[in-house]
């Protein structure tokens, strides 16, 4: 008469420690996952905060289209008043500034308030604290700062432009001319990320 082989199963523990590699395995497998996500969602905000930056360095580049005095015919003279943001050079030499918010209808290329991705956003509401993004500017003069009788011929600006966005997961910044938190405070990165971009801007000599 023939005897059956015992057949060994599994104990309890076995069960719970092959158990427990897995969620250790699928735990690992999901942080991973997660960081490469999160690392990539960074780095597409950078990546937008850097184009918006040069966008910003092109529109102070623009309005210097409107900037032809001093020249040669008149170097006692300055048209500066005549631009829309380096006019302001005096008041944004020390601190950063916000250019003022524009209406509904004239944001395309003048605001310093963005989306998600990337695009002007008026003041008018719903928008008003709906901003990602927020650009300032500060200048300062390099060379021949206007002041007469110096013959003001070939003076130079040098821009330096910053973006920032909160460091809250997609957070909206708020209104970007009333910042909640000081973005020059010690404690700035705190709240904020910020990215800058650094031209220098003469007057149009192309008149």
């Amino acid at each position: 008469m023939k005897r059956r082989s015992k057949s060994r199963g599994y104990t309890a523990v076995e069960v719970l420690s092959a158990l427990t590699l897995f969620a250790i395995g699928a735990a690992g497998v999901i942080g991973m996952q997660r960081v490469t996500v999160q690392g990539g969602e960074d780095a597409r905000r950078f990546d937008i905060a850097n184009n918006l930056a040069n966008e910003w360095v092109a529109r102070l580049h623009r309005d210097s289209v409107r900037w032809t005095e001093p020249n040669t015919y008149s170097p006692l003279t300055s048209n500066l008043n005549q631009t829309q943001w380096l006019q302001f050079v005096t008041g944004c030499s020390v601190n950063f500034c916000t250019p003022p918010m524009p209406g509904a209808g004239a944001q395309a290329g003048s605001s310093p308030a963005f989306d998600l991705f990337g695009r002007d956003l008026p003041q008018p509401a719903p928008h008003d604290n709906q901003a990602i993004y927020c650009a300032q500017y500060r200048l300062n003069w390099i060379a021949n700062p206007g002041v007469a009788p110096i013959l003001q011929t070939a003076p130079l600006l040098r821009a330096e432009v910053r973006i920032m966005w909160s460091r809250l997961e997609l957070a909206p910044i708020g209104d970007c001319t009333s910042l909640p938190h000081d973005p020059d405070a010690l404690d700035a990165s705190q709240f904020y990320h910020m990215v800058y971009a650094t031209t220098t801007i003469r007057e149009n000599m192309l008149r």
